[in-house]
Formats: C-alpha cells, sequence, structure tokens
C-alpha cells in the first residue's frame, strides 16, 4: 500500500493530540484514553490498521460512558482509516477486501459519505451490478438526508452511467443497430429515467435507437433535448447534430437535415457529414 494512500492520516495524527483529556469515572475512563490514545500514536506510527481498532475499542468504550464527543470523533476517525485502507486495496486491485473495508467503515460511523461511494465503486469491479445499483442509490439516499449535494450527483451519476453504457454498448454491437438492439438499449434507458433524471447522453442514445427503429419525428425530438442539455465542446455535440440529420434526412426534410451536418462538421464526424452534404 503506498504512502499516498494515506497522505491525510499525518494530519489527523497532528490533531488528535491536540484532544483534550478525558474526565468521567476512572476505569472506563482510563480505559478509552488509553485506547484513544494508542489510536493516535499508531497512525503516527503509519499502523493505521492498528490505529483504526484502537479508535474502534475507544468509541466503544466512551459510548459506554456516555462521552458522545470522543466517542463519535472515534468512531469517524476508525471509518475515515476504513476508507483509505480500502481505497487502497481498490488500487491493488484486491476489490473483495475493499468492499470488507468499505463496509466496516459504513457500519462504523454511517455519516462518513466516502465509504458509500466506495462501496458502490467495489460492486461495480466485481460486477455485482444489482448491489452496486443499490449502493448509488443509498449515496442518494445520504445525499437526500444530509443535503449533500456531491453526494447525490455522484449517486445518479453511477446509476446514469451504467444504464447509459448498456444502450451504448447494445446500439455499438454493429454497424447498423438493428431493431432488437434499438429495443434493447430503450429499454435500458427507461429503466434509468425510472431511477434518476436522465442526460444529454441519455437522450442521444434514444434518438440513435429510434432513428434504426423509423421514428424519425422522435428521434428529431430526442436529439434536440439532447442539445438542450449538453454542455461540452461542438466536437462532443457533433454526434447528436449528425444523428438529428439523419433522422431529418430520412423524413425527407433536406433542407434541415443539412443544417444540422453542418454542425456535425467536427471530429470523427466530420468525414460522413461532408459526405451527405455534398450528396444531398
Amino acid at each position: 500500500m503506498t504512502m499516498s494512500t494515506f497522505k491525510s492520516f499525518a494530519v489527523l495524527a497532528l490533531l488528535f493530540c491536540l484532544t483534550m483529556g478525558i474526565q468521567t469515572s476512572p476505569v472506563q475512563a482510563q480505559a478509552y484514553k488509553e485506547a484513544f490514545n494508542a489510536a493516535i500514536e499508531a497512525a503516527r506510527a503509519n499502523d493505521y490498521p492498528t490505529a483504526r481498532d484502537e479508535f474502534a475499542r475507544a468509541a466503544e468504550l466512551a459510548s459506554q460512558e456516555n462521552d458522545t464527543e470522543i466517542a463519535t470523533k472515534s468512531a469517524s476517525n476508525a471509518a475515515i482509516i476504513d476508507y483509505n485502507i480500502g481505497k487502497g486495496l481498490v488500487e491493488q486491485e484486491n476489490f473483495a477486501g475493499a468492499l470488507e473495508r468499505f463496509n466496516a467503515g459504513i457500519a462504523m460511523y454511517p455519516s462518513y459519505v466516502n465509504n458509500y461511494e466506495g462501496k458502490a465503486l467495489a460492486l461495480k469491479k466485481l460486477e455485482r451490478v444489482e448491489e452496486a445499483i443499490q449502493a448509488y442509490e443509498a449515496l442518494i439516499a445520504f445525499g437526500n438526508e444530509h443535503s449533500d449535494s456531491q453526494a447525490l450527483r455522484k449517486g445518479e451519476t453511477g446509476i446514469r452511467d451504467h444504464f447509459n453504457f448498456l444502450a451504448s454498448s447494445a446500439l455499438g454491437r454493429r454497424a447498423e443497430p438493428s431493431a432488437s438492439d434499438a429495443r434493447e438499449a430503450i429499454a435500458s434507458l427507461e429503466e434509468l429515467q425510472e431511477r434518476v433524471d436522465p442526460d444529454a447522453d441519455t437522450y442521444f442514445y434514444l434518438a440513435v435507437a429510434h432513428n434504426a427503429l423509423g421514428n424519425y419525428e422522435q428521434a428529431v425530438s430526442l436529439a434536440d433535448q439532447a442539445l438542450s442539455l449538453h454542455r461540452g465542446s461542438r466536437t462532443d455535440a457533433a454526434k447528436i447534430h449528425f444523428t438529428r440529420g439523419e433522422a431529418l434526412m430520412y423524413a425527407g426534410n433536406i433542407t434541415a437535415a443539412k443544417e444540422s451536418f453542418e454542425n456535425a462538421r467536427f471530429g470523427s464526424y466530420r468525414s460522413p457529414a461532408e459526405h451527405y452534404l455534398e450528396t444531398l
């Protein structure tokens, strides 16, 4: 495991050293104080597994003594260590081990969001698709509950990327998508929209699918929706303009098709767009 994986721990350890002394009943107070201090020392020595165990022990003992502040700090620090160890295991492609760490972190301190994201990633890498989707939904729920827009966005993006990928794979199976390919893509994108809001790629793939099914008017409308949401470069948008142009061309609206093909003259779409402009 690389030292960069744990770059935050040195700062944490210094902060822990400033923690004020704990005064409560003698026996247990001494026990959780010793556990907390042992965790700090282990972290300073880069022995993060030991630090994690001692923070977990301190959290339990402090909770028994109703010391909410120390219990919360200890549990939070244990969860942070779980995340960083899990992140290191992901880098080593030990996804099962990483998943165990992320789950442990969530169980220890459910308010630390990074473990939810890590869990979803580990499940995705393990190709446990349904569980990964559930993990992304848990991340969305966390975002809603804690007013965490970043967690909400990451959860929605994880789900959206999965179903957009399924649609893209179905439509890219052959040079020209078949009707069955198109219907498969549409089914994936409909499920996406049941779970999260669509993005520009969602509408683009729907436009391609409806073009393949001969639903040209619908394809144009979907391409327009894709363009309204698109925030990338003109090169990125070229695929949408090209698909829109094809739909208009097949529908017999040559003038409008040429306008779309003109806007598609970027990147890999330049050559086919110019071909249509020259031949229509």
